[in-house]
């Protein structure tokens, strides 16, 4: 077994997306079990570079919502995307942590989702790199 740098990149890659992959399960997981469910509102859409050599320009949702004891909270969504998966007006569906309530998600398909795809593509790229070097 020689690996060389770019092997030992994308294992460690690899890794990464598993590690993040898991950590997002886990957030819904914890947030679903304990958290609570209330509807909010796109109160504006941020715009922001990615990071990265092929820099593009992402949608940051910034989501308004009121407590269950009426505090009012506006926090920027820690998800973007291109093209926006929302307009200003929208209303969606989230779960916030009752001990910190900036913390939250949106209870849609891709909170569902992402920690898996993650986890996934990280498996894929270990087993790629795997064979390759084996």
């Amino acid at each position: 077994m020689n690996a060389t740098i770019d092997e030992l990149i994308l294992l460690a890659g690899g890794t990464f997306l598993i590690v993040w992959g898991i950590g997002k399960i886990n957030e819904r997981r914890k947030l679903l079990k304990s958290g609570l469910k209330v509807d909010g509102v796109v109160f504006k859409l941020e715009e922001r570079l990615s990071s990265g050599t092929d820099r593009m320009l992402l949608y940051y949702p910034v989501i308004r919502y009121v407590t269950l004891d009426k505090n009012w909270i506006t926090e920027e969504y820690a998800v973007g995307s291109n093209p926006s998966a929302y307009k200003e007006g929208d209303v969606v569906k989230i779960i916030y942590d009752p001990a910190d309530y900036k913390h939250f998600i949106i209870d849609n398909f891709l909170s569902k989702v992402l920690g898996w795809v993650l986890a996934l593509i990280g498996v894929v790229i270990l087993a790629g790199v795997l064979i390759t070097i084996y």
